[in-house]
């Protein structure tokens, strides 16, 4: 076999994410929990998807005591090491403003090696984490397909290889006559061993071509063509029936649209992949109740996708815009469409989910750089900065309760840029997300009530509604609200029923 050697690549190797010390989690919140087992990662009935911020070859490294052999399908839709920069749109409140801000930046200051050193390290465990018959899919493009192919034959096995997928879609723009416009991506599939799940699954195939559904007709025994040839000079045509509406997908993919801004799906995430994409990955490799991970979550597509096809799911993101911008789709996802009937929504509930981190969950989150005034140039200034403040009341009706957000107060508003300013005309347009613990227990979150804007639909709540108490007693209701800027800041009130 040919192996890719670079700088750094056997020290790194030999020093595998295993031996590494495993960071314990910390559960920030939970979302429409059933069962009070919190703990139990086990993938039992009492299941709870899994949204973890941090780096993700710490996380990685914490999964592999409870989950190795245990995922079923890993997709990644790692950085490309294109050089350039990545952005996502922040809205603000109802009016169709808006900013753009960094995710994150594709740049390696140590070169294609220390891009390379990367991804090796966190390819080699979760070859630990996939099941014995799982796989694994690597979204790429022309930076860097051709090294990740080899040092996937190294680590999957080059017999392992299943297939280079090339998803083709039109180019957004042509800006260049100096080469050929450039429009797919890659896609590597490789199965941790021969004996690995593909299924046949009609919902994955790909449409007939014009051609052939122009010449479709009917008559009382289906849908059928005619097939031309020849015999002894002789043209020759009969009918053949069709059983299945589409053909079986090649490794060529241009059946599906990369994302517009006007279409249901879209996050404002500028690598952002279409939901139909994952479909057929999923649909493809995994079977109902399988355990489906993507360690580069970025906007959720991976994670919304596994969920509307009754798949458990585990996600991270380095980003907790990513992360907050992946909560809020899963709670969204009622509102998307049907992944089976993309004419419609899917109208259901998300299953229960928590969101876990690796960080200090109270670590103070910073101003972006795209809004701070650029006479800003002490740091210090920034890292002492005093947190946001808000206002609500809480009004009693016996055991009901209501709240009200009532102000929003940013006490660093002289550190932002005067045209983000502009943008905001009320203090609700501070406000992305806010929710309620009507029973904090004082360690985890539990999401009673929550109220949050998409990128579709930008109203919201700033009335609860009105939650009943079964019993008297003292309750600790805990507030939380993240701004625009993912600032999150929480209040405390404590309120007696009678």
């Amino acid at each position: 076999m040919i192996n890719l050697n670079w700088k750094g690549k056997n020290a790194r190797k030999n020093n595998s994410l295993r031996k590494h010390e495993r960071i314990p989690f910390q559960v920030i919140e939970t979302h429409q929990i059933t069962k009070k087992n919190l703990s139990n990662f086990i993938i039992e009935d009492n299941w709870q998807n899994l949204l973890i911020c941090g780096d993700n070859k710490d996380i990685i490294t914490s999964l592999l005591k409870e989950f190795a052999s245990k995922i079923n399908l890993i997709y990644i839709d790692p950085p490309f090491a294109t050089g350039g920069d990545f952005n996502y749109k922040i809205q603000i409140g109802e009016k169709g403003q808006y900013l753009d801000k960094i995710a994150y930046k594709d740049k390696w200051k140590e070169g294609l090696e220390s891009y390379l050193n990367f991804l090796h390290e966190r390819l080699i465990s979760m070859k630990e984490l996939l099941t014995n018959n799982g796989s694994i899919y690597i979204h790429l493009d022309w930076h860097v397909s051709h090294y990740i192919k080899i040092i996937m034959d190294e680590i999957f096995g080059i017999e392992n290889f299943r297939n280079e997928i090339i998803w083709a879609y039109p180019a957004a723009s042509a800006q260049t006559k100096r080469f050929f416009v450039r429009s797919y991506d890659t896609i590597l599939f490789y199965s941790k061993s021969g004996d690995y799940v593909f299924n046949n699954d009609p919902s994955i195939y790909m449409e007939y071509s014009d051609r052939v559904k122009n010449a479709l007709k009917q008559d009382e025994k289906g849908t059928f063509y005619y097939r031309g040839g020849s015999h002894d000079g002789k043209k020759l045509s009969r009918k053949v029936y069709i059983t299945q509406n589409g053909i079986f997908p090649r490794d060529f993919w241009n059946d599906i649209p990369y994302i517009r801004a006007n279409t249901l799906e879209y996050q404002g995430f500028s690598t952002q992949k279409p939901e139909r994409l994952l479909k057929r990955i999923i649909l493809a490799s995994t079977n109902k109740n399988d355990l489906v991970a993507d360690f580069f979550c970025g906007s959720g597509t991976t994670l919304a996708v596994a969920e509307k096809l009754g798949r458990h799911w585990i996600g991270c993101d380095l980003s907790k815009h990513a992360i907050h911008m992946t909560r809020k789709r899963i709670l969204d996802v009622e509102n998307s469409n049907d992944i089976l009937n993309w004419n419609k929504k899917y109208n259901k509930k998300p299953n229960s989910f928590k969101i876990l981190s690796l960080d200090d969950a109270e670590k103070k989150a910073l101003i972006p750089r795209e809004f701070l005034s650029k006479e800003i140039k002490n740091r210090e200034l920034l890292q002492n900065r005093k947190n946001p403040d808000f206002i609500v009341s809480i009004k009693k009706n016996q055991k009901d309760v209501i709240i009200e957000l009532k102000d929003y107060i940013s006490p660093n508003s002289e550190l932002i840029r005067d045209n983000v300013k502009k943008k905001i005309t009320t203090f609700s347009d501070w406000i992305d997300y806010w929710s309620i613990d009507f029973n904090f227990q004082g360690n985890i979150f539990n999401n009673t009530w929550i109220s949050y804007r998409t990128p579709k639909n930008r109203t919201l709540n700033l009335i609860t509604s009105s939650y009943r108490y079964k019993k008297p007693g003292i309750y600790v209701v805990m507030v939380k609200l993240i701004d625009i800027l993912g600032i999150e800041t929480m209040q405390r009130h404590e309120i007696k029923i009678k």
